[in-house]
């Protein structure tokens, strides 16, 4: 019956559903991902992940309609091709804008949590080179790990899954995923800020 009410809410409202499946997965990804290494959870941090699945979600659905379109079917070379291309062009896109959506919100945070002499200091050109900074460094690694997960996990998306269950199988996958990534940039965070305070 869950099942039946998911494909019928995906059917009706096909964005809205993307959207709310990879919030809420994406967070307890984080969340569990969170307890697993430190048994606590930052509810900061896992809203900051939770919320740019959720926004990028419908973006991920149209994207993969296209492809769709322009590679139909499930035969072998249809779903290489697609696969190929999704990581090719998602990949280092999705990384770069949740390490860009991770800092800005950190730094968002950090500027709540400051005084007005040192919230005077954290200006925007600032932020914006430090993010530039991060996705230069961080991105390569990032797009490594993720090619080894994804691409594995796209075949079965575009061979086997239909399209109205493509976002809650990936979601599922994204959990894990979501977690390492959310870790990741936000070990970077830790480390950065006693000096985005300074600055």
């Amino acid at each position: 019956a869950t099942l039946r009410g998911f494909h019928s809410a995906q059917q009706k409202y096909p964005l809205f559903t993307s959207l709310g499946t990879s919030m809420v997965v994406m967070g307890i990804g984080d969340a569990a991902f969170q307890l697993l290494a430190s048994r606590k959870v930052d509810l900061r941090r896992t809203a900051v992940s939770s919320s740019y699945s959720g926004v990028s979600a419908p973006g991920i659905y149209h994207w993969w309609r296209a492809l769709d379109a322009t590679w139909p079917g499930a035969a072998l070379r249809s779903v290489v091709s697609k696969v190929l291309v999704n990581q090719a062009v998602l990949g280092p896109l999705n990384c770069s804008l949740f390490l860009t959506w991770s800092h800005f919100a950190n730094c968002a945070a950090s500027a709540l949590a400051a005084s007005g002499e040192e919230r005077r200091g954290l200006s925007m050109t600032h932020r914006i080179v430090e993010a530039c900074e991060r996705v230069h460094s961080e991105v390569p690694a990032l797009l490594a790990a993720a090619t080894a997960v994804w691409i594995p996990a796209h075949l079965i998306t575009f061979r086997f899954v239909p399209p109205q269950w493509r976002i809650l199988y990936t979601s599922g996958v994204g959990a894990i995923w979501g977690g390492y990534l959310s870790h990741a940039a936000n070990q970077q965070a830790v480390r950065e800020q006693p000096d985005m305070l300074a600055k």
